[in-house]
Protein backbone atom coordinates (compact mmCIF):
# COMPACT_ATOMS: atom_id res chain seq x y z
CA UNK A 1 0.00 0.00 0.00
CA UNK A 2 1.31 3.44 -0.65
CA UNK A 3 1.04 5.68 2.03
CA UNK A 4 1.31 8.66 0.17
CA UNK A 5 -2.26 8.15 -0.95
CA UNK A 6 -3.95 9.51 2.23
CA UNK A 7 -7.23 9.94 0.75
CA UNK A 8 -7.14 6.37 -0.08
CA UNK A 9 -6.09 5.00 2.90
CA UNK A 10 -8.94 6.58 5.16
CA UNK A 11 -11.42 5.79 2.72
CA UNK A 12 -10.25 1.76 3.18
CA UNK A 13 -9.91 2.66 7.45
CA UNK A 14 -13.55 3.44 7.12
CA UNK A 15 -14.69 0.81 5.30
CA UNK A 16 -13.12 -1.05 7.39
CA UNK A 17 -14.16 0.31 10.23
CA UNK A 18 -17.92 0.00 8.97
CA UNK A 19 -17.72 -3.19 8.42
CA UNK A 20 -16.71 -4.15 11.76
CA UNK A 21 -19.66 -2.15 13.31
CA UNK A 22 -22.23 -3.65 10.51
CA UNK A 23 -21.17 -6.87 12.24
CA UNK A 24 -22.10 -5.62 16.13
CA UNK A 25 -25.33 -3.69 14.22
CA UNK A 26 -23.95 -0.54 16.24
CA UNK A 27 -24.19 2.97 14.77
CA UNK A 28 -20.85 4.35 13.37
CA UNK A 29 -20.52 8.09 13.68
CA UNK A 30 -18.83 8.11 10.38
CA UNK A 31 -18.74 11.79 8.67
CA UNK A 32 -20.18 9.59 5.68
CA UNK A 33 -23.34 8.23 7.52
CA UNK A 34 -26.71 9.89 7.63
CA UNK A 35 -26.82 12.20 10.27
CA UNK A 36 -30.15 11.25 12.85
CA UNK A 37 -33.09 13.40 12.66
CA UNK A 38 -35.15 15.10 15.57
CA UNK A 39 -37.08 12.45 17.79
CA UNK A 40 -40.82 13.62 17.29
CA UNK A 41 -42.49 12.53 20.44
CA UNK A 42 -45.98 11.70 19.82
CA UNK A 43 -48.80 12.92 22.92
CA UNK A 44 -50.72 10.36 24.16
CA UNK A 45 -53.80 11.93 23.52
CA UNK A 46 -54.54 11.65 27.25
CA UNK A 47 -55.21 14.14 29.96
CA UNK A 48 -54.33 13.22 33.26
CA UNK A 49 -53.55 14.44 36.98
CA UNK A 50 -55.23 15.58 39.85
CA UNK A 51 -53.89 18.97 40.00
CA UNK A 52 -55.21 19.80 36.44
CA UNK A 53 -55.87 17.83 33.28
CA UNK A 54 -52.07 17.48 31.30
CA UNK A 55 -50.84 16.17 28.03
CA UNK A 56 -49.15 13.24 28.63
CA UNK A 57 -46.61 10.96 26.72
CA UNK A 58 -46.75 7.44 26.09
CA UNK A 59 -43.17 5.30 26.87
CA UNK A 60 -42.87 1.47 27.15
CA UNK A 61 -40.92 -0.20 29.64
CA UNK A 62 -39.49 -3.28 30.15
CA UNK A 63 -40.16 -7.12 27.93
CA UNK A 64 -42.34 -7.76 26.53
CA UNK A 65 -43.20 -4.16 27.35
CA UNK A 66 -46.06 -2.30 29.66
CA UNK A 67 -46.96 1.02 28.43
CA UNK A 68 -47.21 3.82 30.50
CA UNK A 69 -48.08 7.88 30.20
CA UNK A 70 -45.56 9.84 32.00
CA UNK A 71 -45.16 13.50 32.62
CA UNK A 72 -41.99 15.45 31.40
CA UNK A 73 -39.43 17.08 33.22
CA UNK A 74 -37.23 19.52 32.16
CA UNK A 75 -35.40 19.06 35.19
CA UNK A 76 -35.02 15.40 35.93
CA UNK A 77 -32.35 12.88 34.60
CA UNK A 78 -34.08 9.99 34.92
CA UNK A 79 -37.45 8.32 34.28
CA UNK A 80 -39.75 7.26 37.06
CA UNK A 81 -42.99 5.19 36.49
CA UNK A 82 -45.60 4.38 39.29
CA UNK A 83 -45.60 0.86 40.65
CA UNK A 84 -48.25 -1.07 42.56
CA UNK A 85 -47.74 -0.06 45.80
CA UNK A 86 -48.79 3.44 44.08
CA UNK A 87 -52.59 2.60 44.45
CA UNK A 88 -54.15 1.51 48.09
CA UNK A 89 -57.55 0.35 49.28
CA UNK A 90 -58.48 4.10 49.73
CA UNK A 91 -57.93 5.11 46.13
CA UNK A 92 -60.10 4.81 43.34
CA UNK A 93 -61.04 1.42 41.35
CA UNK A 94 -59.33 2.84 38.60
CA UNK A 95 -56.14 4.29 40.34
CA UNK A 96 -53.51 2.13 38.36
CA UNK A 97 -55.34 4.04 34.94
CA UNK A 98 -55.29 7.10 36.84
CA UNK A 99 -51.69 7.40 37.38
CA UNK A 100 -50.59 6.48 33.87
CA UNK A 101 -50.60 2.94 34.34
CA UNK A 102 -48.42 0.63 37.05
CA UNK A 103 -44.91 -0.80 35.72
CA UNK A 104 -44.52 -4.51 37.32
CA UNK A 105 -40.65 -5.54 37.22
CA UNK A 106 -41.67 -9.26 37.72
CA UNK A 107 -43.39 -9.42 34.53
CA UNK A 108 -39.91 -8.03 32.86
CA UNK A 109 -37.77 -10.63 31.60
CA UNK A 110 -34.74 -7.80 31.10
CA UNK A 111 -35.52 -5.72 34.73
CA UNK A 112 -32.36 -5.93 36.64
CA UNK A 113 -32.09 -4.80 40.26
CA UNK A 114 -29.53 -1.84 40.88
CA UNK A 115 -27.25 -3.94 43.19
CA UNK A 116 -24.77 -0.92 43.83
CA UNK A 117 -25.88 -1.40 47.41
CA UNK A 118 -26.33 -4.47 48.13
CA UNK A 119 -28.48 -3.50 51.72
CA UNK A 120 -31.48 -2.03 49.55
CA UNK A 121 -31.96 -0.87 46.35
CA UNK A 122 -34.71 2.21 47.93
CA UNK A 123 -33.13 5.96 47.24
CA UNK A 124 -34.66 9.30 47.52
CA UNK A 125 -36.70 9.77 44.53
CA UNK A 126 -34.61 12.61 42.57
CA UNK A 127 -37.38 14.88 41.09
CA UNK A 128 -34.34 17.31 39.67
CA UNK A 129 -33.01 20.17 41.30
CA UNK A 130 -36.69 20.63 42.85
CA UNK A 131 -35.69 18.32 46.12
CA UNK A 132 -36.03 21.89 48.46
CA UNK A 133 -40.53 22.10 47.32
CA UNK A 134 -41.31 19.83 49.96
CA UNK A 135 -41.24 16.28 47.59
CA UNK A 136 -40.39 13.77 50.21
CA UNK A 137 -41.07 10.28 47.80
CA UNK A 138 -38.40 7.50 47.88
CA UNK A 139 -37.90 5.15 45.12
CA UNK A 140 -37.35 1.70 44.56
CA UNK A 141 -34.61 2.04 41.69
CA UNK A 142 -33.52 -0.54 39.13
CA UNK A 143 -32.61 -1.03 35.27
CA UNK A 144 -34.94 -1.93 32.23
CA UNK A 145 -35.36 -0.78 28.56
CA UNK A 146 -37.08 2.15 26.93
CA UNK A 147 -39.12 2.07 24.08
CA UNK A 148 -40.53 5.49 22.99
CA UNK A 149 -44.19 6.30 21.71
CA UNK A 150 -46.95 3.36 21.87
CA UNK A 151 -46.46 -0.26 20.39
CA UNK A 152 -46.33 -0.30 17.05
CA UNK A 153 -45.29 3.02 16.55
CA UNK A 154 -41.77 2.59 15.95
CA UNK A 155 -40.32 4.45 18.30
CA UNK A 156 -36.81 4.22 19.48
CA UNK A 157 -35.90 2.18 22.41
CA UNK A 158 -32.95 1.90 24.66
CA UNK A 159 -31.37 -0.80 26.82
CA UNK A 160 -30.40 -0.86 30.84
CA UNK A 161 -32.31 2.54 30.92
CA UNK A 162 -31.93 3.65 35.09
CA UNK A 163 -36.13 3.35 36.51
CA UNK A 164 -37.10 4.50 39.76
CA UNK A 165 -40.33 3.17 40.82
CA UNK A 166 -42.77 5.08 42.58
CA UNK A 167 -45.22 4.78 44.75
CA UNK A 168 -45.96 8.33 46.55
CA UNK A 169 -47.99 10.91 44.98
CA UNK A 170 -45.61 14.24 44.91
CA UNK A 171 -45.78 13.03 41.19
CA UNK A 172 -49.05 11.80 40.73
CA UNK A 173 -47.98 10.24 37.27
CA UNK A 174 -44.53 8.87 36.21
CA UNK A 175 -42.00 11.67 34.92
CA UNK A 176 -39.50 11.45 32.17
CA UNK A 177 -36.48 13.73 32.59
CA UNK A 178 -35.23 15.43 29.35
CA UNK A 179 -31.16 16.27 31.32
CA UNK A 180 -28.59 15.14 30.09
CA UNK A 181 -27.15 14.33 33.42
CA UNK A 182 -25.74 10.87 35.08
CA UNK A 183 -26.90 9.14 38.00
CA UNK A 184 -24.29 8.49 40.50
CA UNK A 185 -25.56 5.33 43.24
CA UNK A 186 -22.19 5.29 45.03
CA UNK A 187 -19.57 7.56 44.06
CA UNK A 188 -19.10 10.07 41.15
CA UNK A 189 -16.27 8.09 39.49
CA UNK A 190 -18.84 5.24 38.27
CA UNK A 191 -21.74 7.56 36.74
CA UNK A 192 -24.80 5.77 34.78
CA UNK A 193 -25.40 7.52 31.86
CA UNK A 194 -29.33 9.41 31.32
CA UNK A 195 -31.59 8.15 28.59
CA UNK A 196 -30.57 12.14 26.33
CA UNK A 197 -27.27 10.78 26.95
CA UNK A 198 -27.86 7.05 25.39
CA UNK A 199 -29.59 8.69 22.66
CA UNK A 200 -27.14 10.98 21.51
CA UNK A 201 -24.09 8.07 22.00
CA UNK A 202 -25.98 5.97 19.86
CA UNK A 203 -26.12 8.74 17.26
CA UNK A 204 -30.23 8.56 17.30
CA UNK A 205 -30.53 12.28 17.72
CA UNK A 206 -28.39 14.64 15.95
CA UNK A 207 -27.27 16.52 19.02
CA UNK A 208 -28.12 17.06 23.34
CA UNK A 209 -30.97 19.62 22.81
CA UNK A 210 -35.23 18.93 23.13
CA UNK A 211 -37.94 21.19 23.02
CA UNK A 212 -40.68 21.46 24.70
CA UNK A 213 -44.35 22.95 25.72
CA UNK A 214 -47.09 21.50 27.93
CA UNK A 215 -50.04 21.82 25.78
CA UNK A 216 -53.50 22.95 26.74
CA UNK A 217 -57.35 22.28 26.75
CA UNK A 218 -58.39 25.61 26.10
CA UNK A 219 -56.83 26.80 23.16
CA UNK A 220 -58.02 25.44 19.44
CA UNK A 221 -60.02 22.71 21.07
CA UNK A 222 -57.21 21.51 22.61
CA UNK A 223 -53.48 21.64 21.47
CA UNK A 224 -51.74 18.55 22.81
CA UNK A 225 -47.94 18.85 24.26
CA UNK A 226 -45.60 19.13 21.94
CA UNK A 227 -41.96 17.12 22.61
CA UNK A 228 -38.91 17.42 20.41
CA UNK A 229 -35.45 15.24 21.20
CA UNK A 230 -32.62 16.75 19.06
CA UNK A 231 -34.27 19.51 17.39
CA UNK A 232 -37.63 21.74 17.52
CA UNK A 233 -40.90 22.75 15.88
CA UNK A 234 -40.69 26.35 13.83
CA UNK A 235 -44.74 26.00 13.52
CA UNK A 236 -44.80 25.72 17.58
CA UNK A 237 -43.40 29.86 19.04
CA UNK A 238 -42.55 33.02 17.54
CA UNK A 239 -39.32 33.06 17.17
CA UNK A 240 -37.53 35.95 18.86
CA UNK A 241 -33.28 35.78 18.96
CA UNK A 242 -32.94 36.01 22.35
CA UNK A 243 -30.97 32.99 24.27
CA UNK A 244 -29.96 32.43 27.96
CA UNK A 245 -27.11 31.10 29.41
CA UNK A 246 -27.17 27.78 31.70
CA UNK A 247 -26.83 28.60 35.19
CA UNK A 248 -23.20 27.56 36.22
CA UNK A 249 -23.71 27.58 39.93
CA UNK A 250 -25.95 24.73 40.96
CA UNK A 251 -28.19 22.03 38.59
CA UNK A 252 -30.71 24.80 37.92
CA UNK A 253 -29.62 24.95 34.56
CA UNK A 254 -32.72 26.52 33.29
CA UNK A 255 -32.60 29.63 35.11
CA UNK A 256 -34.28 33.30 34.30
CA UNK A 257 -34.77 36.12 35.66
CA UNK A 258 -38.24 37.76 36.01
CA UNK A 259 -38.17 41.14 35.61
CA UNK A 260 -42.03 41.72 36.08
CA UNK A 261 -45.61 40.31 36.23
CA UNK A 262 -48.59 42.15 35.14
CA UNK A 263 -52.01 41.37 34.95
CA UNK A 264 -54.20 43.54 32.58
CA UNK A 265 -57.93 42.79 32.93
CA UNK A 266 -61.37 44.90 32.59
CA UNK A 267 -60.23 45.63 35.86
CA UNK A 268 -57.50 47.47 34.67
CA UNK A 269 -53.51 47.01 35.17
CA UNK A 270 -51.75 45.37 38.59
CA UNK A 271 -48.28 44.56 39.26
CA UNK A 272 -48.13 41.33 40.81
CA UNK A 273 -44.52 41.56 41.52
CA UNK A 274 -42.34 43.97 43.91
CA UNK A 275 -39.23 43.00 42.45
CA UNK A 276 -37.01 41.28 40.13
CA UNK A 277 -36.36 37.12 41.07
CA UNK A 278 -34.36 34.17 39.62
CA UNK A 279 -36.68 31.29 38.24
CA UNK A 280 -35.98 27.86 37.72
CA UNK A 281 -38.21 26.10 35.14
CA UNK A 282 -39.66 22.89 36.20
CA UNK A 283 -42.16 21.34 34.44
CA UNK A 284 -42.40 18.60 36.70
CA UNK A 285 -43.98 20.92 39.34
CA UNK A 286 -47.55 21.77 37.79
CA UNK A 287 -47.22 25.17 39.61
CA UNK A 288 -45.90 28.53 40.02
CA UNK A 289 -43.79 29.21 42.74
CA UNK A 290 -43.63 33.29 43.96
CA UNK A 291 -42.10 34.87 46.44
CA UNK A 292 -44.53 35.57 49.73
CA UNK A 293 -45.17 39.01 48.63
CA UNK A 294 -45.81 38.76 45.00
CA UNK A 295 -48.52 35.96 46.38
CA UNK A 296 -49.98 38.93 48.87
CA UNK A 297 -50.23 40.66 45.58
CA UNK A 298 -51.93 38.20 43.68
CA UNK A 299 -54.46 37.10 46.44
CA UNK A 300 -55.18 41.10 46.38
CA UNK A 301 -56.02 41.24 42.75
CA UNK A 302 -57.70 37.46 42.22
CA UNK A 303 -59.69 37.58 46.03
CA UNK A 304 -57.76 34.44 46.58
CA UNK A 305 -57.15 32.45 50.52
CA UNK A 306 -54.70 30.43 50.88
CA UNK A 307 -55.96 27.00 52.65
CA UNK A 308 -53.75 25.74 54.84
CA UNK A 309 -54.95 22.24 54.61
CA UNK A 310 -54.85 21.30 51.65
CA UNK A 311 -51.78 23.95 50.55
CA UNK A 312 -53.67 25.47 47.87
CA UNK A 313 -55.65 28.24 46.63
CA UNK A 314 -59.22 27.11 46.46
CA UNK A 315 -61.57 28.43 43.51
CA UNK A 316 -65.48 28.94 44.60
CA UNK A 317 -68.19 29.19 41.60
CA UNK A 318 -68.67 32.92 42.53
CA UNK A 319 -64.88 34.02 42.69
CA UNK A 320 -64.83 31.49 39.16
CA UNK A 321 -68.06 33.40 37.29
CA UNK A 322 -65.92 37.04 38.71
CA UNK A 323 -62.79 35.79 37.09
CA UNK A 324 -64.09 34.30 34.06
CA UNK A 325 -66.05 37.85 33.46
CA UNK A 326 -62.54 39.79 34.27
CA UNK A 327 -60.57 37.78 31.93
CA UNK A 328 -57.18 38.83 32.84
CA UNK A 329 -54.05 38.39 31.11
CA UNK A 330 -50.98 37.69 33.36
CA UNK A 331 -47.57 38.16 31.54
CA UNK A 332 -44.53 37.30 33.01
CA UNK A 333 -41.25 39.86 31.49
CA UNK A 334 -38.48 37.10 31.86
CA UNK A 335 -34.82 38.90 31.29
CA UNK A 336 -31.31 39.45 32.27
CA UNK A 337 -31.41 42.83 34.08
CA UNK A 338 -27.37 43.13 33.45
CA UNK A 339 -28.10 42.39 30.03
CA UNK A 340 -30.64 44.23 28.97
CA UNK A 341 -32.89 42.12 27.30
CA UNK A 342 -36.59 40.29 27.76
CA UNK A 343 -39.49 38.79 26.57
CA UNK A 344 -42.95 38.59 27.59
CA UNK A 345 -44.61 35.36 28.28
CA UNK A 346 -48.67 36.20 28.37
CA UNK A 347 -50.77 33.64 30.08
CA UNK A 348 -54.71 34.10 30.05
CA UNK A 349 -56.78 33.37 33.05
CA UNK A 350 -57.83 29.81 31.40
CA UNK A 351 -53.99 28.70 32.42
CA UNK A 352 -54.88 28.99 35.82
CA UNK A 353 -57.97 27.89 35.89
CA UNK A 354 -57.41 24.69 37.04
CA UNK A 355 -59.16 21.38 39.19
CA UNK A 356 -57.39 19.33 41.74
CA UNK A 357 -59.67 15.97 42.86
CA UNK A 358 -58.81 13.46 45.31
CA UNK A 359 -56.22 12.59 46.85
CA UNK A 360 -54.77 16.32 46.68
CA UNK A 361 -58.05 17.39 47.96
CA UNK A 362 -61.13 15.50 49.71
CA UNK A 363 -63.66 16.60 47.01
CA UNK A 364 -62.89 18.03 43.69
CA UNK A 365 -62.50 21.74 43.48
CA UNK A 366 -61.18 24.35 41.10
CA UNK A 367 -57.99 26.25 42.24
CA UNK A 368 -54.92 28.77 41.72
CA UNK A 369 -51.90 26.77 40.75
CA UNK A 370 -49.79 29.29 42.84
CA UNK A 371 -47.68 28.35 45.43
CA UNK A 372 -45.36 30.21 48.25
CA UNK A 373 -41.88 30.44 48.02
CA UNK A 374 -38.74 30.47 49.92
CA UNK A 375 -35.67 31.58 48.25
CA UNK A 376 -34.33 29.06 45.96
CA UNK A 377 -38.00 27.65 45.40
CA UNK A 378 -38.95 30.21 42.58
CA UNK A 379 -40.31 28.02 40.30
CA UNK A 380 -42.16 28.22 36.65
CA UNK A 381 -43.93 24.96 36.44
CA UNK A 382 -46.49 23.25 34.01
CA UNK A 383 -49.03 25.84 34.27
CA UNK A 384 -46.45 28.69 32.91
CA UNK A 385 -45.40 25.60 29.97
CA UNK A 386 -48.68 25.78 28.69
CA UNK A 387 -48.42 29.08 27.05
CA UNK A 388 -44.24 28.77 26.85
CA UNK A 389 -42.36 26.67 24.31
CA UNK A 390 -38.90 26.20 25.80
CA UNK A 391 -35.71 24.98 23.81
CA UNK A 392 -32.66 24.12 25.16
CA UNK A 393 -29.31 22.92 23.70
CA UNK A 394 -26.97 21.56 26.42
CA UNK A 395 -24.14 21.11 23.99
CA UNK A 396 -23.68 24.93 23.67
CA UNK A 397 -25.01 25.28 27.31
CA UNK A 398 -27.66 28.33 26.43
CA UNK A 399 -31.73 27.78 25.79
CA UNK A 400 -34.54 30.09 24.80
CA UNK A 401 -38.42 30.78 25.71
CA UNK A 402 -40.34 31.54 23.28
CA UNK A 403 -44.54 32.79 23.27
CA UNK A 404 -46.79 29.86 21.70
CA UNK A 405 -48.19 30.39 18.32
CA UNK A 406 -51.56 29.33 18.00
CA UNK A 407 -52.59 28.36 14.48
CA UNK A 408 -55.20 26.41 13.60
CA UNK A 409 -53.98 23.18 11.99
CA UNK A 410 -50.39 24.27 11.34
CA UNK A 411 -48.03 21.54 9.81
CA UNK A 412 -45.13 20.98 12.01
CA UNK A 413 -41.77 22.41 11.07
CA UNK A 414 -38.78 20.00 12.60
CA UNK A 415 -35.39 22.06 13.07
CA UNK A 416 -32.36 19.61 13.68
CA UNK A 417 -29.79 21.09 16.38
CA UNK A 418 -26.51 19.65 15.20
CA UNK A 419 -24.09 18.71 18.05
CA UNK A 420 -20.55 20.68 17.05
CA UNK A 421 -19.17 18.16 15.95
CA UNK A 422 -21.97 17.11 13.64
CA UNK A 423 -22.30 20.65 12.11
CA UNK A 424 -18.64 20.67 11.40
CA UNK A 425 -19.44 17.52 9.47
CA UNK A 426 -22.00 19.04 7.87
CA UNK A 427 -20.24 21.93 7.11
CA UNK A 428 -17.05 20.55 6.09
CA UNK A 429 -19.18 18.00 3.68
CA UNK A 430 -21.08 21.09 1.46
CA UNK A 431 -17.31 22.49 0.51
CA UNK A 432 -15.80 21.06 -2.75
CA UNK A 433 -12.31 20.18 -2.80
CA UNK A 434 -10.28 21.29 -5.35
CA UNK A 435 -6.74 19.98 -6.42
CA UNK A 436 -5.45 16.13 -6.72
CA UNK A 437 -2.64 15.07 -4.58
CA UNK A 438 -2.40 11.39 -6.13
CA UNK A 439 0.91 10.44 -7.86
CA UNK A 440 1.38 9.50 -11.76
CA UNK A 441 3.31 6.56 -13.47
CA UNK A 442 6.15 5.34 -12.12
CA UNK A 443 7.92 8.80 -10.54
CA UNK A 444 9.60 8.82 -7.36
CA UNK A 445 7.96 11.35 -5.02
CA UNK A 446 10.46 13.67 -3.44
CA UNK A 447 11.20 13.31 0.12
CA UNK A 448 8.81 16.17 1.68
CA UNK A 449 6.05 14.34 0.22
CA UNK A 450 7.18 10.72 0.76
CA UNK A 451 7.78 11.99 4.55
CA UNK A 452 3.85 13.38 4.78
CA UNK A 453 2.83 10.56 3.01
CA UNK A 454 3.96 8.23 6.28
CA UNK A 455 2.53 11.11 8.38
CA UNK A 456 -0.73 10.68 6.63
CA UNK A 457 -1.02 6.68 6.90
CA UNK A 458 -0.11 6.71 10.62
CA UNK A 459 -2.59 9.22 11.38
CA UNK A 460 -4.66 7.49 8.56
CA UNK A 461 -4.14 4.24 10.84
CA UNK A 462 -4.72 5.79 14.01
CA UNK A 463 -8.13 7.46 12.84
CA UNK A 464 -9.22 4.03 11.92
CA UNK A 465 -8.08 2.41 15.00
CA UNK A 466 -10.00 5.26 16.65
CA UNK A 467 -13.00 4.75 15.15
CA UNK A 468 -13.34 1.02 15.09
CA UNK A 469 -12.51 1.33 19.18
CA UNK A 470 -15.34 3.78 19.67
CA UNK A 471 -18.01 2.58 17.20
CA UNK A 472 -17.31 -1.17 17.97
CA UNK A 473 -14.96 -2.16 20.65
CA UNK A 474 -16.25 0.32 23.19
CA UNK A 475 -19.80 -0.80 22.79
CA UNK A 476 -18.86 -4.61 22.79
CA UNK A 477 -17.59 -3.70 26.03
CA UNK A 478 -20.23 -1.90 27.14
CA UNK A 479 -22.66 -4.88 26.48
CA UNK A 480 -20.54 -7.34 28.07
CA UNK A 481 -20.83 -4.68 31.35
CA UNK A 482 -24.73 -4.69 31.03
CA UNK A 483 -24.36 -8.22 31.08
CA UNK A 484 -22.57 -9.06 34.06
CA UNK A 485 -24.61 -6.46 36.30
CA UNK A 486 -27.36 -8.60 34.92
CA UNK A 487 -25.69 -12.11 36.00
CA UNK A 488 -24.57 -10.15 39.23
CA UNK A 489 -28.26 -9.16 39.88
CA UNK A 490 -29.56 -12.24 39.16
CA UNK A 491 -26.94 -14.02 41.38
CA UNK A 492 -27.09 -11.72 44.12
CA UNK A 493 -31.45 -11.79 44.02
CA UNK A 494 -30.95 -15.66 43.99
CA UNK A 495 -28.68 -16.07 47.35
CA UNK A 496 -30.61 -12.82 49.16
CA UNK A 497 -34.48 -13.07 48.90
CA UNK A 498 -35.57 -9.66 46.89
CA UNK A 499 -36.26 -7.22 49.56
CA UNK A 500 -39.65 -6.37 50.18
CA UNK A 501 -41.29 -3.18 48.94
CA UNK A 502 -41.59 0.03 51.78
CA UNK A 503 -44.35 0.66 53.33
CA UNK A 504 -45.57 4.31 54.19
CA UNK A 505 -42.31 5.46 55.76
CA UNK A 506 -40.95 4.91 52.35
CA UNK A 507 -43.53 5.54 50.01
CA UNK A 508 -45.43 8.62 52.13
CA UNK A 509 -48.30 9.87 50.53
CA UNK A 510 -50.88 12.97 50.28
CA UNK A 511 -53.44 13.11 52.33
CA UNK A 512 -56.69 13.69 51.75
CA UNK A 513 -58.65 16.86 53.01
CA UNK A 514 -60.93 15.77 55.77
CA UNK A 515 -63.95 18.00 57.18
CA UNK A 516 -65.31 18.14 60.66
CA UNK A 517 -67.19 15.15 60.55
CA UNK A 518 -64.77 12.05 59.13
CA UNK A 519 -62.16 10.58 60.99
CA UNK A 520 -58.50 9.96 59.91
CA UNK A 521 -58.29 7.12 57.62
CA UNK A 522 -56.79 4.59 59.40
CA UNK A 523 -54.52 3.32 56.43
CA UNK A 524 -51.50 5.26 57.30
CA UNK A 525 -49.02 3.25 55.19
CA UNK A 526 -48.62 1.76 51.72
CA UNK A 527 -50.25 -1.54 51.46
CA UNK A 528 -49.96 -3.76 48.70
CA UNK A 529 -51.89 -3.40 45.86
CA UNK A 530 -55.27 -4.29 46.73
CA UNK A 531 -58.26 -2.84 44.84
CA UNK A 532 -62.04 -2.31 46.06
Amino acid sequence: MRLSNFSTFLLIARFVSSAECRKSRDVSLSPRRAIAAPIVVAAAQNWDGIDGSWSTFAFQVGTPTQNVRLFISTALHQTSVVVPQGCVRSDPADCANLRGGEFRKNQSTSYVKNVANLTTNIYPVDLGANTDLGYTARAEYGFDDITIGWQGAGGPGLKNQTIAGIAAKDSYLGLFGLVPRASNFTTFNNPIPSTMQDLRSQSKIPGLSWAYTAGNQYRLAEVLGSLTLGGYDRSKFVAHDITWAFNSQDLRDLTVQINSITSSSTAGETSLLPISTAAFLDSGTPYIWLPTESCALFEKAFNLTWDNTTKIYPISDSQHTTLLAQSPNITFTLGNLTAGFSINITLPYAAFDLTAQFPLVANTTKYFPLKRANGSQVTLGRTFFQEAYVIADYDRRNFSVSQCKWTANAAQDIVPILSPELAAISNSNSTTSTGDSSTTGSKKAPIGAMVGGVIGGLVALGAAAYLIFHSCVKPHRRAAKAAAAAALATSTEKANPPEQLPTGEEFPFIKPELDSTQSPDPISEMEPHVRK
